[in-house]
């Protein structure tokens, strides 16, 4: 399946137009559907600058069970609850601190491209954390972020994340579809990643990447190439006093962003899906095989979104930023979730 990536722009512009539906027609609803859909009609104005989302200042984060009942409850939501606030608002993940920057010297300049890369430069997490947590892989190891700053806090963990976007961290030659040519970058990234994740000697690495991506000879992965290029990664990000997490690859559907919700104000459940069509059509038994075969701790996702269907708003909280990415909202609500989910290879 090839993956296609919405820019921000072209993002807002289709909500815009959407919303723009909606204060059209507004007039040929009933009374009652007026005053549900003037729910979404702040959301159509323009958004405010987008911003990171600090972590929480309290240190209380939803449960496990308390996510998994509110993934259930999901389910009756038709109108959208006010507290989603902007569709056209920009809410992407991650970690909100910075601290211990540094530059990154004597490498090639696509691996410290801003727009796509982030290469380790900055800290979050515990400042006077005596251990190191490392995310790695494309831009969900960002998006994980988000919540990991919390749980290295609470932990003692400094944080520090490398990824390259459309970029999975495993041991293969991809094709970039940007540039419609194999993604040498990504390669490079790799290899480069793995080397300074290496000399960081961290206490715990957390890997994640979609659960597939189109090869360099523009063929899909088998289940065994995919499997095989994760236990290469995860062996070579394997040594002494290192513990290995990986983070599943999350369920994703064509409604699940801001352009359905927008459509469908007071009709959420028309952008929600039934459990199988949310979950992801790679390759997860080759990711969960892989991490049995390494000794990595594997940490599935279709439960935090997905009951017997999937939802596009739970908890009151939109749930995608973006068809391929959760909101920086719903990532820091899914933060004891995810702790709970990783306190093996925490300890």
């Amino acid at each position: 399946m090839t993956r296609n990536y919405y820019a921000p722009a072209v993002l807002m512009t289709s909500v815009v137009r959407a919303c723009t539906t909606i204060v059209r027609t507004r007039s040929r609803l009933s009374a009652g559907l007026v005053a549900a859909t003037a729910i979404v009609l702040s959301a159509c104005s323009p958004p405010p600058p987008p911003r990171a989302t600090p972590a929480d200042p309290s240190g209380t984060f939803a449960t496990t069970a308390q996510v998994l009942e509110a993934v259930r409850e999901a389910e009756s939501i038709n109108d959208l609850p006010g507290t989603v606030g902007f569709l056209t608002n920009a809410d992407w993940p991650m970690a909100a601190g910075e601290f211990d920057c540094h530059s990154v010297d004597d490498l090639p300049a696509n691996i410290v491209d801003p727009k796509r890369t982030v290469f380790g430069e900055c800290a979050s997490g515990d400042e006077h954390g005596k251990k190191l947590m490392v995310t790695f892989g494309d831009s969900r190891a960002g998006m994980w972020g988000a919540a990991l700053e919390d749980i290295a806090a609470k932990n003692d963990y400094k944080l520090r994340t490398f990824h390259m976007g459309n970029c999975p961290p495993l041991d293969l030659h991809f094709f970039e579809y940007e540039k419609q040519k194999p993604d040498v970058d990504c390669y490079q990234f790799r290899k480069s990643a793995i080397a300074a994740i290496r000399n960081l000697h961290p206490d715990l690495v957390i890997v994640t990447s979609f659960s597939t991506h189109m090869l360099e000879d523009l063929t899909q992965p088998t289940a065994d190439q995919w499997e095989k290029g994760w236990e290469s990664t995860l062996k070579e990000l394997t040594q002494p006093g290192t513990r290995l997490v990986m983070m599943g690859d999350i369920p994703d559907w064509e409604k699940d962003d801001p352009h359905c919700l927008a459509a469908h104000a007071v009709s959420v459940q028309k952008c929600s899906v039934p459990k199988a069509e949310g979950t992801p059509s790679g390759n997860l038994d080759a990711e969960r095989a892989a991490a049995s075969a390494t000794g990595t701790l594997y940490v599935p996702t279709l439960q935090w979104v997905c009951a017997t269907r999937c939802e596009p708003v739970i908890a009151d909280t939109r749930v995608y930023q973006d068809r391929f990415h959760f909101t920086n909202s719903y990532t820091k609500y899914l933060t004891g979730a995810v702790g709970e989910a990783m306190q093996p290879a925490l300890s």
